[in-house]
């Protein structure tokens, strides 16, 4: 029983670890359509009427990724995401995806940004 579990736990920790990627915010575009964490700056910051977007890696219109809030997702943050992660450095998890040429995450819960 003791030897089933050790198995379980290892197969579990080694799915977990392989499904969350660390990468730079360069290299989002070799990403697609995957599951990561990206870890940078975040540059700027804009609350519109149905969404949120937070620009990782450079200032907008040359930001390497942005991230996507949408306006039912807000009210999860304990405060409005546009001023809460301006000028800290972050680690977003989610799917790379693409949207008009430009890479997006878009997030469905607080803790899928951390500020470092």
């Amino acid at each position: 029983m003791k030897k089933l579990f050790f198995f379980v736990a290892f197969l579990l920790t080694s799915y977990l670890a392989k499904s969350q990627t660390l990468i730079l915010a360069k290299d989002v575009s070799q990403y697609i359509g995957k599951n990561v964490t990206v870890c940078d700056s975040v540059y700027g910051a804009k609350a519109l009427d149905k969404l949120t977007l937070i620009n990782i890696g450079g200032s907008y219109p040359k930001e390497l990724l942005t991230v996507v809030v949408n306006k039912e997702d807000i009210s999860k943050f304990s405060s409005e995401p546009a001023s809460m992660f301006l000028g800290n450095k972050v680690c977003v998890t989610g799917i790379i995806s693409e949207f008009k040429g430009k890479f997006q995450i878009v997030v469905t819960e607080p803790k899928q940004i951390i500020v470092k």
